[in-house]
Formats: structure tokens, sequence, C-alpha cells
């Protein structure tokens, strides 16, 4: 089957090559990071012209399949140099247009009180940390810079698995197999290959994934991940029952009811995705027993085998692992509608959640 005749854009590679000088020029004449940000992900996005040409190569013949795919490489290559130089341009032209405006009289005197507070991440952060240690949990962190091995491999995700293809990664250049990790999880990998079985751990930190910024998605978030693993037997109804009270303590309720609904993972035999019950009430969200609604809230499952054998732990282990953005629950529990607002500078916004919880 031909390359050419199978593009569903109708824009074969020829005319993708003929498209590059027009697409630099009009990078290199966005005005805002909110259009540049457009026309990266209509271009080179997860769903932009030049990256589901390069999910047609599948269907090309072998033979011609490496000479398309150095070509789409190239074109790909160099929108990117044109969106960074781009991005550096308007980020010069911010800071400047900010000295030239933004003036501050630091003789004047201080018009209040307020000597700053806790982010509300940081707050609940501690918060968390502070409610597993109380139970006997290790709270653990790990490097951001991570290895294939700790990030994909000790976790049964194959190969060819979508998640470690660069779209959804960010690669560090010039150091093959080395990544800013995706998930909290490779935390778990290495404590159990440092403590060994029985284990109760969490882990929080910041994780890194190439989605484009919007209200509900960001390049960075933070994730929040509990294990337990015990030579005795450990099933689904125990990581039911952590699950339950996690949720009754982080969203300060009396009663939480949880589902399961069966989910694939290649670290977890059988996965699943929770969900509790919730109502809304001035826009913010209530988890309760009461609830008439579901929402769902992250991921969980049955450690795999293959997990255990990949950290050395041997057979004979039982485990239950879960995971969900803390972000994204902080965002439920408060009413805050953009993520965005959580990594802006707004003091006002600073101020008011920086007092609260």
């Amino acid at each position: 089957m031909e390359f050419y005749d199978n593009y569903e854009f109708g824009m074969p590679l020829k005319e993708i090559e003929a498209n590059l000088e027009h697409w630099e020029k009009t990078i290199l004449g966005a005005s805002t990071f909110q259009e540049l940000e457009r026309l990266k992900a209509d271009i080179i996005g997860r769903s932009g012209v030049v990256t589901s040409a390069f999910k047609l190569l599948k269907d090309v013949s072998v033979d011609k399949k490496k000479e398309l795919g150095e070509k789409l490489n190239k074109v790909k290559s160099a929108i990117e140099d044109t969106i960074a130089q781009q991005h550096q341009k308007l980020a010069n032209y911010a800071v400047s247009e900010r000295l030239k405006n933004e003036t501050l009289d630091i003789t004047l005197p201080v018009e209040n009180d307020h000597f700053g507070g806790l982010h509300i991440i940081t707050q609940a952060l501690r918060k968390i940390r502070d409610y597993y240690s109380a139970r006997g949990f290790l709270v653990l962190d790990g490097p951001e810079i991570e290895t294939e091995f700790y990030n994909f491999d000790a976790l049964n995700i194959p190969k060819h698995h979508p998640a470690r293809q660069s779209q959804d990664t960010f690669y560090l250049k010039g150091h093959d197999g080395m990544l800013l990790r995706t998930q909290t999880s490779c935390v778990q990998i290495r404590a159990m290959q440092k403590y060994g079985v029985p284990l109760r751990m969490v882990s929080i930190g910041k994780t890194y994934r190439n989605d484009q910024l919007d209200a509900t998605h960001s390049p960075m978030f933070h994730q929040i991940e509990g294990l337990v693993v015990d030579k005795n037997p450990i099933n689904i109804g125990h990581l039911k029952s952590e699950l339950r009270k996690f949720l009754e303590f982080f969203f300060e309720t009396d009663s939480a009811t949880v589902r399961f609904r069966p989910s694939f993972f290649p670290f977890t035999e059988p996965g699943m995705e929770f969900d509790c019950r919730y109502t809304k009430k001035d826009g913010r969200l209530i988890i309760s027993s009461d609830g008439d609604k579901w929402i769902e809230l992250g991921g969980a499952g049955m450690v795999h085998p293959n997990v255990f054998k990949n950290c050395g732990v041997g057979e004979g282990a039982y485990g239950f692992a879960f995971g969900l953005g803390l972000d994204r629950i902080i965002m439920l529990k408060y009413g805050i509608t953009d993520i965005r607002n959580l990594f802006d500078t707004d003091q006002r916004w600073l101020r008011y959640y920086g007092t609260c919880a």
C-alpha cells in the first residue's frame, strides 16, 4: 500500500515538506504563547499533521519506511527548533515589557500584614504525608530523572507500549535511556528492591508527560501512589478498604463509597479504575455515600507477578497498588476549575488558597 494513497489528511509527504517553510513563517509570526501552543498542537502535537503521518508509516513497505521516516523526522526537528526559537523570543519580549511597565518603590511602607503562606499543593502534600506516616507507612520519593528500567521495564511495560514514545514521554537528549519520570510507580520499584517484603509505602512527587497545557492537563503534575505487599495473602478487599479510608480522610467526610471498574495496566493483574459517589454544592464536589453520581479518581489493582520478579522479591508475595493525581483531587475538593491556577503567580489567588485547609 502506497504512503501517498493512504494518507487520510490528503497531504502526502511532498506536500508536508513543501509546507515546512510556510509553517516556519507562521510560527515565527506567533505573537502569544497561546498561539504558539496551538500551532505546535496542530503540526506536531498528538493529533497534529506530522504526528499523524508518522502513525501511517506502519502501512508503508519496508524499503520505503526508513526513507520516509527520516524525512518526517527532519521536518519535525525543524518545526521543534523554530518553535523553541519563537518561544524564547516571546519570553524575552515579555520580560522586557514587564521591566518597562512594572516598577517597585522599595521605600514605600508595607500595605498589609500578609507575609505569605503555604501553597495549597504543599498543604495537601504535608497532610497526606503526616496521615500515612502516623499509620506506619513509609513516605518516599525518588529521582525525577529516571531510567527506562525503573520507569517502564520493571513495571512490565513492553518496548512497543505507546507511553514509551516521544509523543508521550520527555526523553533527555544525549542521554540514552534517561527520561523525566511519567509516574511515581518507579519509587515503588526502588523501595521493594531496598526494603523487600513486607512493605507499606506511599510515594508523592512530581511527574512529567508530554501533554498540551490546558485547563485539565499539564506537562508537569503531582501524583500520589500507594503500595502494600506482604508474604501473607492480600486481596482486593484490602485495597478497597484502603482507598475508602484515604478518601474519607482527604475529603473530610464520614463515609465514602468506592466502586471498581475493570481496566488494564501493565503492572497490575487484575487492574481497575476506582470511582466514588459524590454530589455538588456551590461548585464544590462533596464526597459522600449519599451522593447521586459517580466520579473517577484513579487507577488501582493487584501487583502483577512480573513486577515482583523484576524487583527480585521472588514468589509468594501478595500486594496491591493505587495511584491518583494530587492536583486533580485538590481541584475537586476546592472547586478549582483550571489546573493552570495551581502553577500561576497570581498573588490574590495564592493568598486566598494559602489560608484554607
